[in-house]
Parts: C-alpha cells; structure tokens; sequence
C-alpha cells in the first residue's frame, strides 16, 4: 500500500485539452511538481485519454496521478457530473466502463456536427472552429467556444442559449445508474461533483440525496470545491458521515488561472477515500532513530 503524508498537497479534479481544458499535460504536471503536489488526478469530461501520459509523467516527478474521468449523467431529469476514480481501462472489468465513454464520444461528435450544420444554415459562420478544436476529437464545447471567438456570444452560457434555441442543445449524457454500475463493475469509485454549485438545477439538498442514494450507490461527494464557502464544506462533510460517503476535493482548474490554478487540499481532508483507492495516509514521515534507542 502506497502511503502519502497527512498534510500532502493534492487536487483530486483537474482538465486537460482533452476536454475542455486548456492545460497540456506536461504543463499540469510540471505546475504540480514545482508545487510540492504529491497527488493528483485528471478528470476530463467524458474520456480518460490524457490519463496514461499523465500517469507516466507524475511518475517522473515523484506525483502520484490517479486514473479520473468526469462522467455527464442524467437522474431525476438533469444532468449530474459524476467523478469516476481509479478505473484502469487496461482490465477486462472495465469493458462495461469503456463502452459507455465511447458512446458518448460518439454522441458528442454527432450533437456538435448537427449543431454545425443548423448554425451555418442560419448564418453563422463557424471559421475559427478548426483553430478551436485543435486536432482533438470534435465536441460540443468546440462550438461553444467558437460562438464566442466570432462574437455571436459572450459566454458559454450565452452561446448555449442561442444553439439551443436553434434546436440542438447538445445535452449528452448517460443515466447516472448506468454510469455507476459500469464504473463499481470496473473497481471505480463515484463521487457527485461540485454539490453546492448551481448548474441551473439547484444545488444539491440533503433530501435530494438521501432519494439518490435509495436509487444509486453513489460512494462520495466533492466536499471541497473552489466555489463552495466554508458553510458549504462543513454541511456536505456531515453528509458524508451520516451517510458513509468519501469526501473529495478539488479546483476544477481547467488552465492557468482558469477559473483557477490547482488547489492544495490536504491529503487528510480526504483520507477515507484516499484509502478506499489504496493509500495509506500517514500523519508524518516516520523519523530513524537515533544512535541509543
């Protein structure tokens, strides 16, 4: 078992290009690295395909990166971000889990592809969706970008707006069911991302979730967030005792400064989880003793 000291900085949900971040992951681990991180994990959304490089170039730099994805999921008639730890896709286990990442990139492609081709009919040149895109598989969050880079929107709030009131809202997602049991099947471990932020369907109440739990067998909450006030934290760490849930943290840094850099945590804020992915958390390093005892 792998041990990692108690006051340990670590940042358990990070993004990259692969997704919509804007971090390369030479950039992010060696951000890390200077910083003393001694754990981490890249959680793009909906795919792990910066996993492996992150993983192999942690390694380098004594930062451990924990295999993460965040998975866009559907319950009770809205989405829910879910961030899956711990899933190696090398194991035969994790085929239920890989299916349904591919299902989605699949989706995702067809939705941004439909949503090109209505914007370019109503007049809106897309010219700078290439340069946006970058070489990286085509999603929904290119077009977005791309609405704003042409001026026909200030936001991504804004730019959804408008597609969706072409007729394509580009919502992709799988049932928040489906994505946990592929995942445990997998020895993954399901966290609710960012509980107390308001993605337009309220933030997350306890009856909320003693419902969800009674459904699906969710294993966490990110206690800590960026956005989430002291209050917050304190109320979502009570949940997870009463309800025998881990705790997570992390920044949901997406580049540089964007919304924010990588957040510290300390390792012991999140200890059980930590433990339930295989590490010992330990409060200091054991010292020699010296010459006599």
């Amino acid at each position: 078992m792998a041990t990692i000291l108690a006051d340990h900085p670590i940042d358990l949900h990070l993004h990259t290009l692969a997704s919509d971040g804007f971090w390369t992951v030479e950039a992010l681990v060696e951000h890390l690295a200077e910083r003393s991180f001694r754990l981490a994990a890249v959680c793009d959304h909906d795919t792990m395909a910066s996993v492996p490089a992150a993983v192999e170039l942690g390694a380098r730099r004594q930062l451990t990166v924990v295999p993460g994805v965040e998975v866009t999921t559907r319950w009770e008639g809205r989405q829910w971000h879910l961030l899956v730890y711990g899933v190696d896709p090398a194991v035969p286990d994790s085929r239920p889990f890989r299916t349904l990442l591919d299902e989605l990139a699949d989706r995702l492609w067809a939705a941004a592809a439909d949503a090109i081709v209505t914007l370019e009919r109503n007049g809106y040149r897309l010219r700078s969706l290439r340069e946006v895109a970058a070489g990286r598989p085509l999603r929904p969050y290119h077009v977005l970008l791309t609405l704003i880079r042409e001026g026909y929107a200030t936001n991504l709030a804004t730019a959804h707006e408008l597609t969706k009131r072409l007729g394509e809202p580009m919502d992709v997602d799988v049932p928040l069911e489906r994505a946990v049991a592929a995942a445990h099947a997998a020895g993954g471990l399901c966290v609710l991302a960012h509980p107390g932020r308001d993605d337009g369907g309220g933030v997350l109440t306890e009856e909320t979730l003693q419902r969800l739990l009674t459904a699906v067998p969710v294993d966490g909450l990110e206690a800590h967030y960026r956005s989430h006030d002291g209050e917050q934290t304190a109320i979502f760490r009570a949940w997870c005792e009463r309800y025998g849930l881990v705790a997570s943290a992390g920044s949901d840094s997406h580049a540089p400064g964007v919304p924010v850099d990588p957040i510290p945590y300390r390792a012991a804020w999140v200890d059980r989880l930590l433990q339930r992915l295989g590490f010992e958390v330990v409060p200091k390093t054991p010292q020699p003793l010296s010459c006599g005892e």
